[in-house]
Parts: C-alpha cells; structure tokens; sequence
C-alpha cells in the first residue's frame, strides 16, 4: 500500500528526529502510594515498539483484527498501543469505571480475537467468563492461564515499521460508560485521531520544551504526536478526585510540568491544597479542564494557583473533542448572564446546530428545518472531520445518535441541551433525558441546580424525577434555609418537589466530576433513600 494514514507516522517520526527527549514519564501508583516510576525517551520508544511488534507478528493476526487491553495506562501499554497501530492492528480499550455487567457485555461486543495486558489484572481472567475463549496473554510477566508476551520478541531489535491505512479503517475502540442496551464501541479511525489531535492542537499550542501532565490518557497519544514529553500525575487514573496533592504539585516541580489538562475534581483538589498552602504554580503555562462543568468556587481559585497560565475551560465528548471551548475570565465574567453553563465559542474545527428534541431526524433536511432559533434550547448536535462517524457493530446506536450528511460527515447527536446566546457562545442546560417533566413541560436542571449549588448550606444539588415525583437530592449537613430552595424552584416552574440529604454526592467512575444520576434514581428505588417534604431534615449516609 503506498497511499493512507496511520498515526503512528507522526510519533515514529519524533522517535527518529528526536531520540534523546523524553517521550514518556508515568509513576506507579497503588492508590495513593508513589512505587517509583518507568521513563522513556523517544527513541527508546520506537525500539520498544518495534519489539513489540516483532512478537505481535507472530500472533497470526491480520491487518483489522481487534485486540482486547486489560491495563492501566502504564508505559508498556502505549508501546502496546502504539505497535498494534502501527501494524493495522486495532486496539479495544474498556472504561474502568462501568460495572461489572458492563464490561462483561463490552467484552463481548468488542469482537477481539486476542487479550493482552499487565501480568496483575491479567491473572484474573477466570473471573471473567468472556475471556475464556480468548488467547491471553501478559507484557510482563506470566499466570495459570496467561502467557508472557516477551518471549516472542525478537533476539535483535527489528526495524521500526509502520503500515499504511485506508483513511476510514479502525485505529481505536472505546467502549465507555453507559447504562443500557448494547455497549457503544466509539469507533476513533486513523483519520479521525489524526482530526481530533489537530483540533486539540489548535486550541492550545504546544512548544518543544513543554511537558504536559495530562489526566486524560487519551490526551497521551496527542502529545507523542506533538513530539512533547508526557509526565503523567501521581495518582491513580481510576479515581482522580481522591489525590494526596502535595506529591502530585511536589511531583510537577522536580518535573518542570508546563502544560494540565483535567476533569473538574481532580484539578479542584490541587487548587485547594495550594490555597491552604499558599502556593502558587508559577511555572504552568496552560490549563485545560473538561469532562464536566465547572462549580464557580474553582472559577475563583484558578488563577490565583496558576497565576501565568492560559486557562481553557473545554466542552467536548469521546466522539467529538473539542466541540467549543472559553476562557476562565469570560466564564467568571458572565457566570449569571444565562441560565445554565457557559461553554463558549465552538471551535473551529467543529459545526454546531441546536434542533428541537422532539423532531425525528433521520437526514440533513430533517435537521435543518428543526433548527431552533438563538436562546431557544435544543439538543446539541456537532459535526466536522474529528467527529467520530460512528460506532462500531451497533446499527442501533447509529441510528439514534448519527445523521448522515451530503458532505461525508455526520451530524451527532451529544445527548446534551444547550442554547446559543446573542454572542454566538454555547450554554449548556441539562442532559435531554434527564430533563425533568412537569405537566408536559421539559425542564432542564442544570440553571435551578446551579442556583441552588452557590447557596450557603448546599456543597452539590441533583434534581431527579422518580415515580413521576421530583426529587431534589443535596448534599449538605443540614438546611436551615428551606424558603430560599423553594424560591428557585419555583422560579424554574418546580413546584412540587421532595428532598434527601446526602454525605457524598455519586459521581461518575471516569472522571468523579459528573453527579451519577442512574445511581441516584437506583438508590431511590430501593428505598436506600427516602425524599421528605420541607418540613424535615433528614440526613443518610451513602457510601
């Protein structure tokens, strides 16, 4: 093949021109215990890989066939990733965080004719009876059951090799959080990790000597094809909000870290040590927060840790990253102009309509005449070359969330509402399938929520709609000011609501910044917790 895409051509390249920088740096946790850490200079990157790939050639796979990772993100699982790339191979990766049905279900759909990955989880594949069939195998060690991949390599270091694609053929599978129905492979091809690198790229550029410490494993893979070093933080990906934050700032600094990029809690919980500590950050030149909104108490915090970096707050998702992005002073500065939370200009690289939530769309036309006018909310669909286009084995889940268009592309469907202000910048206001009911009336809950989060007693809200009834879940101590609640609800048409006390709000497994709805409404049902009318205080503990 002579023509096509692979994006390994762009980090093979660095692993020649620049042999001696630093490619990778990833300490090893267990929780939050340091264990010491594995580095790698690019050059000593495309050796790895090439031996890598030396034993992958003998796997009798072919080009297209699906490899199942079970690892952390160690640094022999990129050179994994990276030799599977490179040889038409295609990598399947599975979200930590779902339950254990899930990934089960994942497993199965993922269609993988190998497992591969750390010798520790891999020694646990009885436990998982989709993985009985499959050949296994380890990077590092061997079990009862699990081979050791290393004896394949080659006595000599191979040349490094890197195959030519068609634009549109697999480069990563996804399966990430989800609740029901057929898990949802996002199906990331060659071109479109090529699109979406080159997207995040312009929106913050990079220079030679800067060192990124991203949360986002993902986020690795652009920075090799940037040719920067990647210092990943000393936490454990699985659960970023709970961090001893003096090693990880302590950890940035012995490492010259210029470059963030985090969810919301993570970043949270550094900002708060460094304020209680009076530190500041100095040395960080760029911030990039996603994954979730962000409360305003961090709005206030953040620059005072990092006092001479760009703050970029960036809205985005698995299959179109980045959708639209803002300024943390644009952010703060008109943190009430609208109901809802502000996200920004969308970027360019990414088109952005909002249609009406209750019109079937199944073409360009059908989308077009559902476009709603500006300040009106819709649901927010996104296209352009990094939009993924869709995934993999699950016709369903195309036809709900992808609309073909004229150009190639598609429109797809985010699940999320949002509205355009005057400005052209994109507010969000809710998931469409959390919005609320009220007598054939939508309601959104992300603007009485966020009203209700900057009151005195409430650390997080949830409004959730359970057995037809609305349940305001909070997260306080205790309430003393009941009046001001129903103030906002009442000013956001909710009448008629019950609330529960929690100690600790549920959050998402992947990035512990988004309140886990499905477990609330799951807790509810089983009587775990019990709403009361505003006369009582009520407090649980939830675990």
């Amino acid at each position: 093949m002579t023509t096509g895409v692979n994006i390994c051509t762009r980090i093979f390249a660095h692993c020649q021109d620049n042999p001696e920088h630093l490619a990778l740096r990833i300490p090893n946790m267990q929780g939050l215990n340091y264990l010491g850490e594995e580095n790698l200079t690019y050059g000593e990157l495309g050796e790895r890989c090439a031996q890598m790939q030396s034993a992958l050639a003998k796997l009798s796979l072919k080009t297209g066939d699906r490899v199942l990772i079970l690892a952390r993100p160690k640094i022999n699982t990129y050179i994994l990733m990276l030799a599977l790339f490179s040889l038409g191979l295609v990598p399947v990766l599975i979200d930590r965080g779902m339950s254990r049905d899930r990934i089960f279900a994942s497993i199965k759909a993922s269609k993988a004719k190998v497992a591969i990955g750390e010798a520790a989880i891999m020694r646990l594949w009885w436990m998982f009876p989709p993985l009985w069939r499959f050949k296994r195998f380890a990077y590092d060690g061997h079990s009862l059951g699990v081979k050791d991949l290393r004896k394949l390599y080659a006595a000599i270091i191979p040349e490094l090799q890197c195959e030519l694609l068609p634009a549109n053929a697999h480069g990563l599978i996804t399966f990430t959080s989800g609740s029901t129905g057929t898990p949802k492979g996002a199906d990331r091809t060659h071109q479109s990790l090529i699109e979406q690198h080159l997207a995040i790229r312009a929106h913050g550029q990079d220079t030679p000597d800067d060192v990124n410490s991203p949360c986002f494993p993902v986020v690795v893979l652009h920075n090799l094809c940037c040719g920067i070093s990647t210092v990943m933080p000393c936490l454990d990906l699985a659960a970023p909000a709970k961090t001893n934050a003096d090693m990880v700032i302590k950890h940035w600094q012995k490492n010259k870290v210029t470059r963030l990029s985090s969810a919301p809690a993570f970043i949270q919980a550094i900002c708060e040590y460094a304020l209680a500590n009076r530190l500041q950050l100095a040395n960080i030149r760029s911030v990039v927060v996603g994954g979730s909104t962000i409360p305003h108490a961090l709005t206030l915090k953040l620059d005072s840790v990092f006092p001479n970096a760009e703050i970029l707050l960036v809205y985005g998702s698995t299959e179109a990253e980045p959708i639209a992005h803002t300024t943390l002073s644009a952010l703060r500065q008109d943190w009430n102009t609208y109901a809802g939370h502000l996200v920004g200009e969308p970027v360019a690289e990414a088109e952005v309509c909002l249609s009406n939530p209750d019109v079937t769309l199944n073409n360009e036309d059908d989308v077009q005449q559902a476009v709603v006018k500006v300040e009106n909310v819709g649901e927010i669909l996104v296209s352009g070359k990094h939009v993924l286009q869709a995934y993999v084995d699950n016709p369903a889940a195309n036809q709900e969330s992808k609309i073909p268009r004229a150009n190639g592309f598609v429109w797809h469907r985010t699940g999320d509402a949002g509205f355009f202000d005057k400005q052209g910048r994109l507010w969000l206001v809710g998931r469409v399938k959390d919005a609320l009911l009220i007598d054939g009336e939508r309601i959104y809950t992300f603007a009485a929520e966020k009203e209700l989060d900057a009151l005195a007693d409430i650390t997080r809200s949830a409004l959730i709609q359970h057995q037809q009834s609305v349940v305001l879940v909070l997260q306080a101590q205790a309430l003393t000011n009941h009046q001001q609640i129903l103030s906002i609800l009442h000013k956001h048409h909710i009448d008629h609501a019950q609330f529960v006390l929690i100690d600790h709000m549920p959050v998402d497994g992947r990035h512990n910044s988004k309140i886990d709805r499905v477990q609330l409404k799951k807790l509810l049902s089983k009587g775990k917790l019990r709403p009361q009318p505003f006369v009582l205080e009520t407090r649980y503990e939830f675990q």
